[in-house]
């Protein structure tokens, strides 16, 4: 009874991952044409959908979570090891960007100036280098969660340039409007990393107002994006 429990708990899992990589998938693709497209009517009642799509993703695999967590807590309690199990279970989730989260950090602020003339012709009041940078100090100094505009970030995201737009794992943002960083971690050695110079560049300066405020009770929401290896294996001991 006991190894059913753990195989069925580790079977919801893998189902859900795979129910999350399969919805992904089909959304990029879609995603991607979007992208390529003009803002035409028809691209609009696209994007429309798309969100629709998105909504409903998000709703399923809340369901498949709060299931999972049904046969966690049914496991709970009795042994030693499922207490152990549920614990790790838990703690994948946390890494993988699969819950919301929170804790002390900091938030950033940047928006871009209204005068047209403080940024260079040749870019975008925000491009896709300057979060990078911000998001490495932030890492570098400890953050456990980032979020770009409540987009998590995990470690199987990306932050570029597509066309007119900065794309955050799989969603576009505006480099024309005010963009939110969230980190949660040791607020000091956060501080500390927005404030080393070169972090926050001078043209991001120069284009975009910043403010950074620290907080007790940051709040990072959930990723979507799943996580699936192809080609890493284990090594055998």
């Amino acid at each position: 009874m006991k190894k059913f429990i753990y195989q069925l708990i580790i079977g919801l899992i893998f189902l859900l991952f795979g129910f999350m990589v399969t919805s992904q998938l089909n959304m990029r693709e879609k995603q991607k044409v979007v992208a390529e497209n003009k803002q035409s009517p028809e691209i609009l009642v696209e994007n429309e959908q798309l969100k629709k799509q998105k909504d409903e993703l998000e709703k399923k695999v809340n369901e498949l979570i709060e299931k999972s967590q049904n046969y966690e807590n049914a496991a709970a309690g009795k042994t030693d090891e499922s207490n152990l199990l549920v614990q790790e279970l838990q703690e994948t989730r946390l890494r993988a960007g699969l819950t919301d989260v929170k804790g002390p950090g900091v938030i950033i602020y940047i928006t871009p100036k209204a005068n047209l003339f403080a940024a260079p012709a040749n870019r975008q009041p925000i491009i896709d280098f300057d979060l990078l940078g911000i998001v490495n100090e932030l890492n570098a100094a400890g953050a456990e969660a980032v979020s770009i505009n409540d987009i998590r970030l995990t470690n199987r995201g990306g932050i570029r340039t597509a066309g007119n737009g900065i794309i955050i794992n799989n969603e576009r943002i505006s480099p024309q409007k005010r963009v939110t960083i969230k980190a949660i971690g040791k607020k000091k050695d956060l501080e500390n990393a927005t404030n080393f110079p070169g972090t926050i560049s001078v043209d991001l300066k120069n284009s975009c107002e910043v403010s950074i405020e620290s907080s007790d009770e940051v709040v990072i929401k959930k990723g979507q994006d799943a996580l699936k290896y192809e080609y890493v294996k284990e090594v055998e001991k």
